[in-house]
């Protein structure tokens, strides 16, 4: 990781992630931040449980695309996904910094 690594908005991060075959945009906050409000179609694995990911996502060539929180670091689930074997990984962000329609629940 770079010192100057891009990190994308937010947004930019959820609209690639659409777009992108083998794609997943990862919410890494808390069940409770995840269910109070996130993006349609992001898979919640907290960030203090990211061993959870390898039975979601067997493919450690697929893309993720990590969003967080200003008290939810991105950088460092990205140094934890990488030593599990995921190299495909892009900073996408924070929720703080969201702007559009949010679901609710699960």
């Amino acid at each position: 990781m770079g010192l100057f690594e891009k990190v994308l908005t937010v947004n930019e991060g959820i609209n690639q992630s659409r777009t992108e075959p083998n794609a997943y945009l990862i919410d890494i906050r808390s069940k409770e931040f995840f269910q109070a409000g996130h993006v349609k179609g992001a898979i919640n694995i907290p960030i203090d449980r990211l061993d959870l990911i390898e039975h979601r996502i067997k493919d450690k060539s697929s893309h993720l695309f990590l969003i967080g929180s200003y008290s939810c670091r991105i950088q460092k689930a990205k140094k934890a996904l990488k030593k599990m074997g995921y190299t495909n990984i892009t900073l996408s962000g924070n929720m703080e910094e969201h702007y559009g329609l949010l679901a609710k629940g699960k």
